[in-house]
């Protein structure tokens, strides 16, 4: 069936048609852009420094999955929306190629799906802007986006044109090698699509998935990675998306993860009973699975974070509502009350996702007061680029001020810094080496609070060992209230073995790596089978001691598929100091696995000298426990095995 505006409309209405679609592709593509998101980054940023570091992956022929492990591909250094002055160029080539892509492939779903017509075209524009208009708070939706729109295309019955399923795949593709959960959105949308093409006997079905694929191929190699490495960089993610859902704390509103669970349901209803009558039930149902599947992996994403960024579902439930209401268009002969529904979840989702925003950043501007500032000052912006770039005041000024700033971070750099063929830094601020363009050399798992499984923990100790940076800079802490040596606490043994103090930095104590590691001694105090709620003993260290405490807490079968969806309650260990103080932390069943020291609790690089050089250190933890209610025993079984091992150099303790 043709989508062609009927020809009694003559050549005017089709002019108006075409002025309308291009006007809404235009503003469209002005709001995905997201112009002046473009920053430079504090040393000191915790998401900025991971974004360095895959900047520095990129110009460094770092493969992904081996040399660097983060759920990003080789294209996150263009996902971040971080300024560097050698990336620049190719930044704005990509960013803008894609935006142009998404803008336009947004608008021709929104035409294709609704009925003939002019006037429902353009509603159809209309509903477009509106989706678009929705990705403004962040940049995980704009690249979501094409997911969203080929499942979308699924819906309808008809054939949609050739050259805009390979825009999609295109999309789609680039995404995948920008940020893995966008691998697994894309694959989920690709399968749902061919099958419902192919029950349908469409042309493009047989070819959707190899196009994705010769896609996914060349992007890849233009990367500079090999081919063979990209099973390494899938697996890799896949072992940092299996401990994502219990790493991560939840802030998100309850109420929010709600209104979006019934927009969700509505909108799967809608799916569903809005289907032609034509559509087969096999094809009903691998879509709205799809559907279902799209959405989960958004709310795991959206919601069971660690840092309350819980906007961005609303955002796609906006845009699938504007898919479902286009399709819609024109109302069918009784489904008056249908169409009524689906449009009021398409209100109810913007005006959710706007009072949600709201809440989350009070300080900010409301949606629709930053999509009208975007729109009314995109020209200046544009014309601006090159400006701010490049002038004294504009990014490139930014860049070089935190460059210095990481250098004063480091000591001026220090000497024995400036001196080494090799630098990295133990905390999750690894971006100060790399602005100062120092010769950084990360461990596989660059930031320590992501090694939160055995798997990935292993994978820094053997990299350590093997080929450790000549030189780390050790700064002691933790995120989201985790214990403080969890994040990385793996480490501290190699870094005892291997590594000498030289001096303190403003960013923390420096080590050099020595000639031959030590043979550290070890004594196991506690070993067996533990039960949560029960206190365990602990002796004060002697000097020069840590006692590294590890365990094999493992979900049950209930906490396995619970965390599918979601994710399952948290657990937590409560330190008993020697004043007779108590201090309760989250504990992240896989840090535990890997082990981290559990006394002393060391807070300052003169603490964690005193550790090297055989004196007191810290403050000495007489007793802990881990902590879990009926529910959380629920999901992660009664009873674990525990070790506690006293570890220290030879001579000490």
């Amino acid at each position: 069936m043709s989508n062609d505006t009927p020809a009694s409309t003559g050549m005017a209405s089709k002019a108006v048609d075409w002025t309308l679609a291009t006007v809404a592709a235009i503003g469209s593509f002005i709001l995905m852009l997201k112009l002046g998101a473009f920053h430079a980054t504090p040393p000191e940023s915790l998401d900025g420094a991971w974004q360095a570091a895959l900047q520095f992956a990129w110009l460094h022929d770092l493969q992904v999955g081996r040399d660097i492990v983060f759920p990003h591909g080789p294209y996150g250094a263009f996902y971040a929306q971080l300024y560097h002055p050698d990336l620049v160029g190719l930044w704005y080539a990509i960013r803008l190629s894609h935006a142009v892509v998404l803008a336009v492939a947004l608008v021709w779903t929104l035409r294709v799906v609704a009925g003939p017509g002019l006037g429902w075209r353009v509603l159809a524009c209309g509903l477009a802007l509106l989706a678009a208009a929705a990705l403004v708070p962040g940049p995980d939706g704009i690249w979501m986006l094409a997911s969203f729109l080929l499942i979308g295309l699924a819906v309808d019955d008809r054939r949609a044109p050739p050259l805009l399923i390979v825009l999609l795949v295109a999309a789609i593709a680039l995404a995948t090698l920008a940020k893995f959960s966008f691998l697994v959105m894309g694959v989920t949308a690709l399968i749902a699509w061919t099958v419902a093409a192919a029950f349908r006997r469409d042309p493009m079905a047989l070819l959707a998935i190899p196009l994705y694929v010769a896609a996914i191929v060349l992007l890849w190699i233009g990367a500079g990675q090999e081919l063979s490495g990209f099973a390494d960089w899938v697996r890799v993610s896949f072992e940092v998306g299996s401990g994502y859902a219990a790493a991560m704390s939840l802030t998100s509103n309850r109420y929010d993860l709600a209104v979006y669970g019934a927009l969700v349901v509505l909108l799967l209803l809608g799916v569903w009973v809005g289907f032609r009558t034509q559509s087969a039930l096999a094809v009903k149902a691998i879509v709205v699975l799809g559907w279902l599947a799209l959405f989960m992996f958004v709310a795991k994403a959206g919601f069971v974070r660690h840092d309350g960024h819980a906007v961005f579902p609303f955002e796609m439930a906006v845009v699938a509502a504007a898919l479902v209401v286009a399709h819609g268009l024109p109302p069918h002969r009784g489904t008056g009350q249908l169409f009524a529904l689906q449009t009021l979840v398409l209100v109810g989702a913007v005006g959710w996702l706007s009072v949600a925003h709201t809440r989350l950043t009070p300080s900010e501007h409301t949606i629709d007061r930053q999509i009208a500032s975007r729109v009314v000052h995109a020209p200046a912006l544009l014309l601006g680029i090159a400006n701010d770039l490049l002038s004294q005041q504009g990014k490139a000024a930014h860049y070089r001020d935190y460059a210095d700033k990481s250098r004063a971070l480091l000591g001026g750099p220090h000497p024995r810094i400036a001196s080494a063929a090799s630098v990295d830094v133990y905390s999750y601020m690894i971006a100060p080496p790399i602005l100062a363009g120092l010769p950084y050399h990360p461990r596989p798992v660059i930031q320590s609070y992501q090694s939160y499984m055995p798997a990935l923990a292993d994978r820094d100790v053997k990299e350590v060992r093997r080929t450790g940076a000549e030189v780390y800079v050790l700064q002691v802490g933790s995120i989201d209230n985790r214990p403080p040596l969890a994040d990385g606490g793996h480490l501290w043994p190699e870094f005892l073995s291997l590594y000498n103090p030289v001096d303190q930095v403003p960013l923390g104590l420096v080590i050099e790596r020595r000639a031959e590691p030590l043979t550290l001694e070890t004594r196991k105090l506690v070993d067996g089978k533990n039960r949560y709620n029960s206190w365990i003993e602990l002796p004060a260290p002697a000097p020069g001691t840590i006692l590294q405490v590890k365990g094999g807490i493992r979900p049950t079968l209930l906490g396995r598929a619970f965390g599918l969806a979601f994710k399952p309650p948290q657990l937590t260990i409560t330190l008993r100091r020697a004043d007779g103080s108590e201090q309760i932390h989250r504990l992240v069943p896989g840090q535990l696995g890997a082990g981290f020291p559990v006394s002393p609790l060391m807070t300052t690089p003169q603490e964690v000298r005193a550790l090297f050089e055989g004196e007191a250190a810290g403050a000495p933890v007489t007793a802990f426990r881990i902590n879990a209610g009926r529910l959380q025993q629920a999901f992660w079984g009664s009873a674990f095995p525990l070790t506690v091992t006293e570890i220290h150099r030879p001579g000490q303790g």
